[in-house]
């Protein structure tokens, strides 16, 4: 089973290069950045070594999603619209962060968690990163996120 998980990968990191239209959500694969939409992503933030990894610094813009109780929640579907209201991209993330390389401005994030949806604009910095917090305080921590 161990034989096709090279494959699977490169299958999957293949068809993260194509063109996603606005409304499609893109799956990201932990720890490692991909392009989705002409925007550099990463899904991340599970375990330390995952936390401290020098590369996440790079991305201007740290999204987190939250339950109730401030525990992170994975699997949440994040889209983000620019100042005009435009959807760039729509991804889901297994783990904590979506990490995201925007240019500096005005920005929406829309998280779509089970049957609840919340929204925060945000700014993304000229330097240093922002860590943007969602929180879906309906949802209290049931340890099966």
């Amino acid at each position: 089973q161990t034989m096709h998980k090279p494959l699977m990968t490169l299958l999957f990191a293949m068809s993260l290069t194509t063109p996603v239209w606005a409304g499609s959500v893109t799956a990201l694969p932990s720890d490692q950045p991909v392009d989705v939409n002409g925007y550099q992503l990463a899904c991340t933030g599970i375990g330390d070594e995952a936390q401290h990894d020098p590369r996440w610094t790079a991305f201007p813009v740290r999204l987190e999603f939250a339950d109730g109780n401030a525990q992170y929640l994975a699997d949440v579907k994040a889209s983000v619209f620019d100042a005009s209201n435009k959807e760039l991209f729509k991804v889901s993330c297994d783990s904590a962060w979506v990490l995201v390389k925007l240019k500096p401005g005005k920005y929406r994030v829309v998280g779509d968690y089970r049957s609840f949806s919340k929204s925060a604009n945000f700014t993304a910095p000229k330097k240093g990163q922002s860590r943007i917090i969602v929180r879906f305080s309906e949802v209290k921590g049931e340890g099966d996120n």
